[in-house]
């Protein structure tokens, strides 16, 4: 080719690929709908076990699969390594900064102050997710925050 022209392209794998957008546009709004209830339920659950929690961003337009939610009482990297030593995957922030310990730039440019990025947790909702694992880590976070106050309760009683 001389270097003139790029190549054949790939025809199958740009078939491959229309033929996945087609398969994921056709199912979107249900898993979306799906997803979203998810979403609410794990946060349902958690505002009603612990207090206090913050709910970060929009109560009503917010992405369908995650759920952003600030601890006061604890900070993201405590809750972090609880959440991961317990088999639950979460995040302080976006994806692209997975293995950071700053506060998240987004929720301090909305307006969030310092102390509750510092404290903030990512939960994301995937296509496999299930009510019993939105169940279950609800309560890891629960029993999370109870551990972590139990402890702190602990080291300030005077002997």
């Amino acid at each position: 080719e001389n270097q003139r022209r790029a190549g054949t392209e790939n025809v199958a794998a740009i078939a491959g690929m229309a033929a996945a957008a087609e398969f994921v546009e056709r199912d979107r709004e249900q898993e979306q709908e799906r997803e979203r209830n998810l979403r609410d339920q794990l946060w349902q659950e958690i505002s009603a076990q612990i207090s206090p929690v913050v709910l970060n961003g929009n109560t009503h337009r917010r992405l369908a699969n995650t759920l952003n939610i600030s601890l006061p009482a604890l900070g993201s990297e405590t809750m972090l390594m609880a959440l991961d030593l317990e088999g639950v995957c979460a995040s302080s922030g976006s994806a692209c900064m997975v293995g950071s310990v700053v506060a998240s730039h987004v929720l301090l440019a909305m307006g969030l102050p310092l102390a509750l990025a510092r404290s903030a947790v990512r939960f994301s909702i995937g296509k496999y997710s299930t009510e019993e694992e939105i169940s279950a880590t609800a309560g890891i976070v629960s029993e999370i925050v109870q551990r972590t106050n139990a402890k702190r309760s602990e080291k300030t009683v005077p002997v």
